[in-house]
């Protein structure tokens, strides 16, 4: 019997958009942090791809470190930051709880891990946000981000542009950063608890924003899910990073927060090795560029990363029993 692996948390592209957004209002230079992170500078053109959630924290504590400090970073990006990148999960609107409760549902739509939810406590409903403990690098910054964001949310999906929280629970130390912070200067603020999290006065989430602009809607996610077993989760970063070329487990263990050594225990608690995953992934690749494609046999080996047709040839046969040219005209 197989053992249960955690997996690799994963995050959609467009995650990013509103620290690179927020960079360019200030004129800071992202593409520096995004390579130093290992995420190709053209990130957003597939908003939808899905990326190790280390990779982009790594991004984000570098980003923030490298204009003064990460946890200022977090907050300002998540109060000036675009997102209508979320807004898209919560529509349509009948009242503000309503999209709110949308949110907590269908975020992991764009977050593998991610973990929203709405708690009735007396005449407040609290915004809870549980955070990834095994991720480090980040943490703080990503948290206070999330706490301004989750601030946001409830200030369009009310309608109410200033409103702030009378209580509000963080997960970090204390901070000067957090208290001195002017949307947070009036709000009784909690350290050390095990959740993030907001008060909302409970007759507020009966209201519905008055704005007729909404999100533009027009481009969905259409891709899978992201996976929430380590088999599937481990997939989808290697075809993330994939083009002609396969990366080695190296690179893939550098960009999940994991020593190879460690990649390498789970891949055999799973009981598969590396090399399985490749051929797996390849294979599917392959069968798709056959039947779907009008690209030579040659075109295809070069595709998937062969050095020669007669490789390819060799290793399709041994996958199915068959020469690519038969598989192609069954």
């Amino acid at each position: 019997m197989k053992t249960a692996v955690k997996a690799i948390p994963l995050i959609r592209a467009s995650q990013l958009e509103p620290y690179l957004t927020f960079m360019d209002k200030i004129r800071a230079n992202s593409n520096k942090f995004l390579e130093q992170s290992k995420i190709r500078v053209d990130v957003l053109n597939t908003p939808e791809k899905l990326l190790p959630e280390y990779q982009v924290w790594d991004f984000i504590e570098r980003a923030g470190k490298g204009n003064g400090s990460a946890i200022e970073f977090g907050l300002h990006t998540g109060n000036e930051g675009n997102f209508d990148f979320v807004l898209g999960l919560m529509y349509p609107i009948l009242t503000a709880y309503d999209a709110l409760n949308r949110l907590c549902l269908f975020t992991r739509l764009h977050s593998s891990q991610a973990n929203l939810w709405l708690s009735e406590k007396g005449s407040e409903i609290w915004f809870c946000r549980q955070g990834i403990p095994e991720i480090a690098v980040g943490q703080k910054a990503v948290e206070a981000y999330t706490l301004m964001l989750m601030i946001n949310l409830v200030r369009y999906t009310t309608g109410l542009k200033h409103w702030q929280p009378s209580k509000i629970c963080l997960q970090m130390k204390q901070n000067s950063s957090i208290k001195q912070f002017k949307p947070l200067q009036n709000t009784e603020i909690k350290y050390k608890q095990k959740l993030t999290a907001i008060a909302i006065d409970s007759t507020l989430l009966s209201l519905t924003q008055t704005s007729t602009d909404s999100p533009d809607l027009s481009s969905p996610i259409n891709l899978s899910t992201p996976a929430r077993d380590f088999f599937g989760s481990l997939r989808q970063v290697i075809q993330s990073l994939s083009s002609n070329n396969y990366p080695n487990l190296k690179e893939v263990a550098d960009i999940t927060g994991m020593s190879s050594r460690t990649l390498q225990r789970r891949l055999k608690e799973a009981e598969i090795s590396y090399t399985e995953i490749i051929n797996q992934i390849q294979f599917e690749r392959a069968k798709t560029l056959l039947k779907e494609s009008n690209l030579t046999l040659r075109e295809i080996s070069e595709a998937l990363g062969y050095s020669t047709q007669g490789h390819f040839s060799r290793a399709f046969k041994r996958w199915t029993g068959i020469t690519p040219q038969l598989f192609r005209q069954l």
